[in-house]
């Protein structure tokens, strides 16, 4: 039976089955893009923090808008080539649409990867640091040398290139949670050790037993018999033939580790197994214990209820372990639980630093502990080995800014009660802590003097209210927040010895066009000028750090939900009409109003794709 309506539309309606079912699918993309929408208009308003405005390159976004536009103008052309029965133009049409697809995605990839590699710097005062990270190198000595660029650390031949945001740490001992120890840290922290010519090995014996029987072996009950032979081969061949091992005994779930063994993810295995086997006794024989004093005191106290005779039967196990009752219902001690150790200490030999990323870290290190703890509960300890250098080692965040923004410091200050500007000038940026302090005065005399014109061109503008108010202001933005644009500006300003409000100042402003994908600081002018200044954040005044990820706030993360989301339609629509054009000659023979059909569906979906980046594009680059 063949299905109606396919190829041809209804009459009364004017509609074949697959353009209701598009119109259709296009509605529930409509509730999905709006819901995302929807809720993008609200946490913009109801941020507790200062929204990223105009954070965006807008030439990219530009292009990319127009290019859209296009597509959807070509596709339709390749639509109206097939009703004409003109094949050959509807494949340079198609071909064109496919392309304008394909020009999309590459400049979202060029956007993408600038955020990518984009640093941004929270500090504990509320000031934003934006910029571009510098490369670390640990040379042969076990010093760290920064540089500018991963060439230029690689060049210096030190070992694997770092970016300048993570922790350095030399340890003398690393205690590892049998537990939780993660994998690929472990395997990082070896690959570290073996290139710096350095070993992790464990720091003392250590055994682990899974069962109260293994602490057998001892003079109450030594190894005899006809397996003593068996069991002692067993023993020397794994443990060693030390006394204190041929004493003991070990079952399935036991494990002795002997000194100097080399760090292996798989001797952590074996130690969790262990682990896990000892915890399991210990579950079975508290249980066993409660069990038994309930039944004693249920024989004593047979009258009582059980709120009174939960005193006399101990039911705190953690703490009553020990306790048990003899036929007298008295308690006598009698442990038949086994001692769980539930981590392993290696020492590195020699210490040699660390490279940490600081997402692994559980809580700020601080360099008077002497240690660091990671989020997997291992804890790297400097020891008695801290005078000898290890601990803490210098870790800031070294970086060629191109933005500064104050306008979070500015709110606090606000709520504070505070004046803005004043706070901000006594923060660690401007202050003798900061070897390049004296860079950042004058970038931000400049900026205030700025800001000052500004002021007054607004107030001439647009003049003043009754209470003699100005009636337009700069924004919180133009006020407190130092661009990439800026700083250029600034710099080229100051080889003039031009300031705000002298001829020629404003004329120096890179253009809109400048900076395709955002500051580019291999530009040779830029980097002549110095326009983005070098600046290391000490370690403890970090308060967070991220490229310019989902991670680093909210308008990043629906920045890479909305865009992503959006390629992804453009990547399956690109892939839908290739389809109609490298693999539907043979329908165009046999039927090419079916493939004008098809054509024009996906033409459809293209128009919805375009639609959506027109809302996109002013919503997340203009506003």
């Amino acid at each position: 039976m063949e299905i109606p309506y396919t190829v041809t539309a209804r009459k009364d309606t004017g509609l074949f089955n697959s353009k209701v079912g598009i119109w259709l699918f296009l509605a529930s993309e409509v509730m999905l893009f709006g819901g995302l929408f929807s809720g993008y208009v609200f946490l913009r308003i109801y941020a507790d923090y200062p929204w990223p405005e105009r954070a965006l390159p807008i030439v990219p976004g530009l292009i990319n808008t127009f290019v859209l536009i296009g597509s959807s103008v070509t596709v339709v052309f390749a639509w109206a080539a097939l009703k004409m029965r003109e094949w050959r133009r509807f494949q340079i049409f198609m071909g064109i649409t496919i392309a304008c697809a394909g020009m999309f995605m590459v400049l979202k990839g060029i956007e993408y990867k600038a955020k990518w590699e984009h640093q941004a710097v929270r500090m504990d005062d509320f000031a934003i640091i934006e910029g571009h990270a510098h490369y670390g190198a640990v040379m042969e000595n076990g010093e760290v040398d920064h540089f500018h660029t991963k060439l230029e650390a690689k060049k210096a031949g030190g070992g694997k290139p770092f970016k300048t945001n993570k922790i350095l740490f030399r340890p003398a001992t690393i205690d590892f949670s049998v537990v939780r120890a993660h994998e690929p840290w472990i395997a990082e922290m070896l690959e570290q050790a073996g290139k710096r010519k350095s070993k992790l090995v464990t720091s003392g014996d250590v055994f682990f037993y899974g069962h109260i029987e293994d602490y057998s072996g001892t003079e109450s009950d030594p190894l005899t018999g006809k397996d003593r032979a068996k069991q002692e081969a067993k023993i020397v061949k794994e443990f060693g033939k030390a006394e204190e091992n041929l004493a003991r005994k070990f079952g399935k779930n036991s494990l002795y580790i002997p000194a100097g063994t080399p760090l292996d993810y798989g001797l952590i295995k074996k130690a969790r197994k262990a682990y896990i086997a000892g915890r399991a006794h210990n579950a079975e024989t508290r249980t066993a214990i409660l069990k038994e004093n309930w039944r004693r005191v249920k024989e004593i106290l047979p009258e009582k209820e059980y709120w009174e005779q939960a005193p006399v039967a101990k039911i705190d196990a953690a703490t009553q372990l020990d306790e048990q009752f003899d036929d007298q219902g008295n308690c006598v001690s009698g442990s038949k639980v086994v001692s769980l150790v539930s981590t392993l200490s290696f020492r590195m030999d020699p210490p040699q630093p660390l490279v940490i990323k600081r997402s692994w870290i559980k809580r700020p290190v601080k360099a008077k502990d002497g240690k660091a703890e990671l989020r997997d509960d291992t804890t790297l300890s400097a020891g008695d080995d801290q005078d000898q250098g290890a601990g803490l080692l210098a870790s800031p965040v070294a970086l060629s800014v191109d933005a500064i923004d104050f306008r979070w410091m500015a709110q606090k200050a606000e709520e504070a009660g505070k004046e803005p500007m004043e706070v901000i000038e006594q923060s660690w940026i401007f202050s003798k802590d900061n070897k390049h302090h004296g860079d950042y005065e004058q970038i931000w005399k400049v900026h205030k003097k700025r800001i000052g014109e500004l002021e007054q061109e607004l107030a001439d503008k647009y003049g003043k209210d009754a209470e003699g108010k100005p009636k337009r202001v700069p924004t919180e933005t133009d006020r407190y927040r130092v661009t990439w644009q800026d700083l250029v500006h600034y710099a080229r300003a100051k080889k003039d010895s031009l300031m705000p409000g002298d001829a020629g100042f404003d004329e120096l402003r890179p253009k809109f066009w400048d900076g395709f994908a955002g500051p580019n600081h291999k530009d040779e002018e830029i980097h002549k000028l110095h326009a983005f200044p070098e600046l290391e954040v000490p370690h403890h005044k970090v308060s967070m750090q991220s490229m310019f990820t989902p991670k680093w706030n909210t308008y990043y993360a629906i920045y890479f939900t909305l865009t992503g989301l959006h390629g992804l339609h453009v990547i399956g629509g690109a892939i839908v009409l290739g389809y109609f054009l490298f693999f539907s000659k043979g329908l165009y023979r046999r039927n090419p109003e079916w493939l004008a059909n098809r054509v024009e569906i996906g033409g459809l979906f293209w128009h919805f794709v375009d639609l959506v980046w027109i809302f996109l594009f002013p919503i997340l680059y203009l506003m």
